[in-house]
């Protein structure tokens, strides 16, 4: 049965899980820390096994994201938009906690990368590629994180206060924030 109802119920929790799955999804054990001393041979080994489990933990979240995505985008199309979709805040709140992961983790790629260095990967190693290609993936999707969170945030808003005001600036809007 696809009542109104359930169409608004489906979107929020839709939402809600959205974010808070995601990270839990793209969490997996990183790698050990890099050993101070190790022989040459050992270090290349080292490199190829960090570069391969990047491009996988690149594929795997990439296809996640790509079936998530879907999802969310169908539910926000299916929703009544004379509905609110985000009533108690909790997809909101859970995308917010999802942007905030995913700049941890891009933060943890940087010092790999830095660690990498230090170690004496050479710089165009593909251990960098694969890592930069994970860390633009995490920005990415918190770059859309913060999009649909602001985009239900505003659209709940103008619905809430029935007003359809628009904006042409962020300073307006900002200031329009504080009346």
């Amino acid at each position: 049965m696809n009542t109104p109802e359930t169409k608004k119920v489906l979107t929020s929790e839709t939402i809600r899980d959205v974010g808070r799955a995601l990270p839990w999804l793209a969490s997996e054990p990183g790698p050990e820390p890099l050993p101070a001393s190790l022989p040459v041979e050992k270090r290349t080994e080292l490199f190829e096994g960090l570069a391969k489990g990047f491009r996988d933990r690149y594929g795997g979240l990439h296809a996640v994201l790509d079936r998530v995505g879907t999802k969310l985008a169908a539910a926000l199309d299916e929703a009544d938009p004379n509905e609110i979709l985000d009533p108690e805040g909790e997809g909101s709140e859970a995308l917010e906690g999802a942007e905030a992961y995913f700049k941890t983790q891009r933060e943890e790629l940087w010092r790999w990368r830095n660690d990498l260095m230090e170690a004496g990967a050479p710089p165009d190693h593909d251990v960098f590629d694969a890592l930069d290609r994970l860390a633009g993936l995490f920005e990415w999707i918190i770059a859309t994180m913060q999009e649909v969170r602001w985009a239900l945030l505003m659209t709940d808003g103008v619905k809430t206060t029935g007003s359809s005001r628009t904006f042409t600036s962020g300073a307006k809007l900002v200031a329009a924030l504080d009346e």
